[in-house]
């Protein structure tokens, strides 16, 4: 044992090139392994991004919907209203489009409904929600809530429902006041950014869907 710690003759070239290849072996295995780990944060990190889109685009929509046709008077003076003076809930609704309005509150005050000042033209009172190719607008096509947007095979952006009724209404809807409950539905699609997701033209898809129940 001793001569060997003593030998001061080196190490052979057959031992350093051995030695060099398990070395290469052990940095290749390492790199793979933290390459993988990276990519694979990195789908995860977009799949979080495009459900945080989806999520808080559907969570506005759903939240101004309900508040449809929260009329506290029916002496509004700037809501749009039928034949006979009443203000509408719903002026306008398709599969790709939501017109309503409300007046919920006064000018230079949040919004509440206990704070009604006879108008519909306040921000938030009167709006339209709208599938404009792969986004989503709210109240033109200069304000969009949400891009990437892509609607899932069989469904449309925005279904319709009577009270009390599982049968999606037909479009065109000849009298919107019998809306009762809207079904929003849509994904967020965005290419795979990893190489092999890229190269297999992969996209990573976060999809919602929520119904809403007018309170009104």
């Amino acid at each position: 044992m001793k001569r060997i710690f003593w030998d001061r003759r080196g190490f052979t070239t057959a031992e350093l090139l051995v030695a060099a290849l398990f070395g290469m072996i052990v940095m290749a295995t390492l790199y793979g392994f933290y390459r993988e780990q990276m990519f694979n944060l990195l789908s995860q990190e977009t799949k979080t991004a495009t459900l945080e889109d989806a999520r808080g685009a559907l969570d506005m929509m759903v939240r101004e919907m309900r508040n449809a046709g929260a009329f506290p008077v029916e002496t509004d003076t700037t809501c749009i209203k039928d034949d006979s003076g009443i203000p509408l809930k719903i002026i306008s609704a398709n599969a790709a489009s939501f017109h309503f309005q409300t007046d919920t509150h006064s000018p230079g005050r949040p919004p509440s409904s206990n704070n009604p000042d006879g108008k519909c033209s306040e921000t938030g009172e009167n709006v339209i929600y709208s599938l404009s190719g792969s986004k989503i607008t709210r109240n033109g096509p200069t304000n969009p809530l949400v891009h990437n947007v892509v609607i899932p095979a069989g469904s449309d952006f925005l279904t319709y429902y009577q009270a009390g009724s599982a049968t999606p209404l037909s479009h065109p809807i000849s009298d919107p006041s019998t809306i009762k409950r809207i079904k929003i539905t849509f994904s967020v699609q965005v290419p795979d950014p990893t190489p092999e997701g890229r190269a297999a033209g992969r996209r990573v898809t976060s999809s919602v869907s929520s119904s809403v129940e007018f309170r009104n």
